[in-house]
């Protein structure tokens, strides 16, 4: 079937929704992108973030040219259903893409300090590492506490905080990989470090002027 007159259904839309199989839909049609993740200008995150789902407003927020234009065009599969999208496609979506993560796959703290924004948001309890990105607003105790500890270690918070058995089922759920190596110390611990430092030379400075005075 020609492209031009091909119609996706919102399942089959689904269906290609992580890194080896991406389609997204811009403006009512439906692109595979697969193959032009790693040329992408903006990375290949942003695509991967969108597969499955509509990109419409972030593709015409970025006022791509004619030529960008042109490379989206040559990419289309089709046009979506004119059906409305299922009540429960939002979650479709996230069970495809949580079947096809390795929970094993190894990141470095460097990488997981990356994903510390509202719309990609990770966090780390018991050196593994959660994409909590969909479920801040669903979170008892409000999207500012995970987002407070975005790209960063939450194992104390979450311990404190005694969360239930199935609060702790549903955190493996989010579960998108391992972290591994030293983490890195935070710029806020560097600072007060430098500052003890730079207080006791202080000190030696001075006493070492009144011991030579006197």
């Amino acid at each position: 079937m020609d492209a031009k007159t091909r119609v996706v259904q919102w399942e089959e839309l689904a269906k290609h929704s992580v890194r080896g199989s991406l389609w997204v839909l811009i403006d009512g049609n439906v692109y595979d992108v697969t193959t032009y993740l790693a040329e992408h200008p903006g990375g290949d995150d942003i695509l991967v973030r969108h597969g499955g789902k509509d990109a419409s407003d972030y593709f015409n927020k970025m006022n791509h040219s004619e030529y960008a234009k042109s490379l989206r065009d040559a990419r289309i599969v089709g046009a979506i259903t004119k059906d409305p999208q299922p009540q429960n496609y939002k979650d479709m979506i996230s069970n495809i893409k949580r079947a096809s993560i390795d929970k094993n796959k190894l990141y470095t703290w460097d990488e997981v300090l990356l994903h510390n924004k509202k719309n990609d948001l990770w966090i780390v309890i018991e050196n593994k590492i959660y994409d909590v990105t969909e479920f801040q607003d669903e979170h008892p105790g409000g999207p500012a506490v995970l987002l407070a500890r975005g790209g960063d270690d939450a194992t104390n918070g979450f311990n404190e905080n005694r969360h239930s058995q199935r609060a702790v089922k549903m955190l493996e759920t989010y579960q998108v990989g391992v972290v591994h190596g030293q983490r890195p110390v935070q710029a806020s611990s560097t600072f007060q470090l430098t500052n003890i430092i730079g207080i006791i030379l202080l000190f030696l400075i001075v006493g070492g002027v009144f011991y030579y005075k006197w």
